[in-house]
């Protein structure tokens, strides 16, 4: 048997035995002790951890600290913080998307092909103006509020930031939260409190500094 420079005849002759032992299915016999599988059962060891922390009242802490957490996160999502805006600012928008994927209709028709431009206002109108603002500036809240007064069934009243259930139980009215920002992202808004409204197939966006006189 010839082997390469090195390597010892006798670990290439044992080495071979070994492998053509287990393709023959060859009973090499034991080679050391046999244990069964000391691992408890997953399912058992949540059930046991679970019913220590309620047996200790750790459990019903953990619950109500998750009521809590969920209850300020309802109040105050989570938003971002635009500065009040500087000076009046006027400047348009074009809402069209490229759809990443195949638009079908309810019959599973191909309407929008992936990789297709379209403009949402093309299909809908934007029947109402959406007003941002930012709930914990009480200059802007009192502003946001005055104009929702004035056209109660024109405004849609988002709030970028602040508490949002607390100034819908004041106010009486139902508003609308701009979580993350994703909507100020799209339309580009860099202050608040901004108004949007459709000007044809574009949207025109107006930022307003309140220390200016409208």
């Amino acid at each position: 048997m010839k082997t390469s420079a090195g390597f010892p005849k006798i670990a290439l002759s044992v080495a071979l035995f070994a492998c053509s032992s287990i393709l023959l299915g060859e009973d090499l016999g034991v080679v050391g002790p046999v244990y069964p599988i000391a691992e408890q059962d997953m399912l058992v060891t949540i059930e046991q951890r679970l019913k220590a922390l309620e047996e200790s009242g750790e459990l019903a802490r953990i619950e109500e600290d998750a009521k809590a957490r969920y209850k300020a996160y309802v109040e105050r999502p989570e938003g971002v913080r635009l500065p009040r805006a500087q000076k009046n600012r006027t400047y348009y928008v074009d809402p069209s998307l490229t759809v990443p994927y195949d638009i079908k209709d309810h019959e599973g028709r191909v309407i929008h092909p992936a990789g297709t431009t379209v403009n949402p206002l093309d299909y809908i109108t934007l029947s109402k103006q959406l007003l941002f603002f930012d709930g914990d500036d009480p200059v802007q809240v009192e502003w946001a509020r005055s104009m929702i007064e004035k056209n109660p069934t024109k405004i849609k009243a988002i709030l970028v930031n602040g508490p949002v259930l607390a100034l819908m139980r004041e106010w009486k009215i139902r508003l609308y939260f701009d979580q993350r920002g994703q909507l100020v992202e799209r339309f580009r808004i860099e202050g608040v409190p901004a108004v949007v409204n459709q000007d044809g197939k574009r949207l025109e966006v107006v930022e307003y500094s309140l220390s200016i006189p409208e």
